[in-house]
């Protein structure tokens, strides 16, 4: 078979390539300040109304529209996001005692309130700018005259059948749920009724993005595991709920789209390798820099760069279009931690700071869950947790082992006394082997 493309076609692709790359990488420039590397943190939570005991969705009277016009009105410096003709978030910053700090409100598909904070150089920061968030939200709402929570679970606990729970009116979001929904049990659930935690550290030199890579990947099962954060799944009771819920429904999603990237251990793993893998999916759709979005069917991201170049948001679009457990934009996302309560979340982000940035620390996280690993160990440590838990042996060794070792490395890693005592928070829930959702069936 001959070359689908023309000679003027392949240029632009392998210009956008070349592009994409360099975008995957970073650019080859770490995001520091002064000396020290920079993280962001990013909160997906539930927004419930108090009153009734039910979740609030896009449309409700009032519902997060609502909410959002009135975050416009109270705060007006914030910059609008609108897409497909409405409004769904804002981005702009917030005062903290350590300086102002980016932040980012948006929507996930089910009403989900998303807030990104960051970057900053330390966890404090980002947990200041946090609290702000949550400030302000409890400002709006009041100004707003509902009683409203933002509640952080891995999974929606009021939600039994997914389908039950509207999607906000975003064109993307349609068309998600109308291929996804074709390729996994699962996909519904995930757009609707699941929340994350998620942590972005930049990927090193390029010469560092491959082990950093690997390393986080290879956390991913463990992370997932000590970090879940689920009171009851579709009706069932905390104690009949398996291990691992959000991990069960991301990995039945889009086979193609999310889990490991093939290649991820090879000896040769690059942003190349990322970049190549992303060029044989299917986006699902496009979206333009005019705020368009159309339904690209079978296409893949190859077909679309070989139209014409595209501009660094359209590149950026393409790469949110894909949902590994690890996923590189410039940085490296790392999402496999349910939504967690804000001093949790803050928690979790030490742990990965400390460990992926103390020198030492690092190097001897790879060296004892990264080093030799296959692409086929990742999904079989995920199975063994779910179905063992506490009792797991992952990469041939005891849970317990490995969450001593993360302990005292993320300690040693972290050189700020109050990242330090932050980072306690979930140590001592490890040490007495509890995960975040138990410290609600204490009281």
């Amino acid at each position: 078979m001959g070359n689908p493309y023309s000679p003027t076609e392949l240029a632009t692709l392998r210009a956008n390539r070349e592009r994409l790359v360099a975008k995957v990488a970073g650019d080859g420039q770490p995001r520091r300040h002064g000396d020290a590397r920079m993280l962001g943190l990013e909160l997906e939570r539930f927004v419930v109304d108090m009153q009734t005991g039910e979740g609030v969705t896009y449309l409700d009277e009032p519902g997060i529209l609502d909410l959002l016009d009135t975050w416009e009105e109270t705060f007006p410096e914030l910059e609008r996001t609108v897409i497909d003709g409405r409004l769904f978030g804002f981005t702009g910053v917030l005062p903290t005692s350590d300086g102002d700090v980016g932040l980012s409100i948006t929507l996930e598909p089910g009403s989900q309130l998303e807030a990104s904070v960051g970057p900053a150089a330390e966890v404090t920061t980002l947990m200041k700018a946090l609290e702000t968030f949550d400030d302000e939200f409890a400002e709006v709402t009041e100004r707003l005259g509902v009683d409203w929570q933002l509640v952080a679970m891995g999974v929606n606990p009021l939600v039994v059948d997914p389908r039950d729970i509207p999607l906000i009116p975003k064109e993307r979001y349609r068309l998600m749920d109308a291929y996804l929904s074709k390729r996994g049990t699962y996909a519904r659930s995930m757009m609707r009724v699941s929340a994350s935690t998620q942590v972005s550290i930049d990927c090193g030199y390029p010469c560092d993005l491959a082990r950093i890579y690997r390393l986080a990947v290879a956390l991913g099962p463990i992370f997932s595991f000590l970090c879940q954060n689920v009171l009851s799944w579709r009706g069932l009771r905390m104690k009949d709920t398996p291990n691992m819920v959000r991990s069960r429904i991301w990995s039945s999603v889009d086979e193609d789209r999310c889990g490991t990237v093939p290649g991820t251990f090879s000896a040769d793993f690059s942003a190349e390798t990322y970049v190549d893998w992303l060029m044989g999916i299917a986006p699902i759709l496009f979206t333009s820099d005019a705020g368009m979005t159309v339904d690209t069917g079978n296409a893949t991201v190859r077909d679309i760069c070989a139209v014409r170049e595209l501009s660094d948001g359209e590149l950026a679009h393409l790469l949110s279009m894909v949902f590994p457990d690890t996923r590189l934009k410039g940085f490296l996302e790392i999402r496999d931690a349910d939504s967690l309560p804000p001093r949790l979340a803050g928690a979790y982000a030490a742990l990965v700071k400390g460990v992926f940035y103390g020198e030492d620390s690092f190097e001897q996280a790879y060296e004892l869950l990264a080093r030799g690993r296959r692409d086929g160990d990742i999904p079989a440590a995920r199975l063994e947790l779910e179905s063992r838990g506490w009792e797991a042996e992952v990469y041939g060794l005891p849970m317990a082992t490995i969450v001593g070792r993360l302990v005292q490395l993320a300690e040693n890693g972290l050189q700020i006394q109050e990242e330090r005592e932050l980072f306690h928070g979930l140590s001592d829930l490890w040490t007495r082997r509890m995960i975040p959702s138990d410290l609600l069936m204490e009281k």
